[in-house]
């Protein structure tokens, strides 16, 4: 049994939380960014920034109705 069919939102979590740690941390490193905010127009937001140490910050909310 594939959990993610029968809950959708969970396989769309996962995959913008794949989106957000694969495809935009990548586009933030190749172009030698700072910080980059990213927002789907339905609540989901990614947040990704570079420290002073060098190393990246990920946050990643989302507003869901119950």
């Amino acid at each position: 049994m594939d959990i993610t069919n029968e809950m959708p939102d969970l396989k769309n979590k996962e995959s913008w939380e794949g989106f957000i740690k694969g495809d935009v941390l990548n586009f933030l490193i190749g172009h030698n960014l700072q910080a980059i905010t990213v927002d789907d127009g339905a609540g989901k937001k990614g947040i990704i920034k570079r420290t002073a140490s060098g190393d990246y910050k990920v946050q990643i909310t989302s507003n869901e109705t119950l």
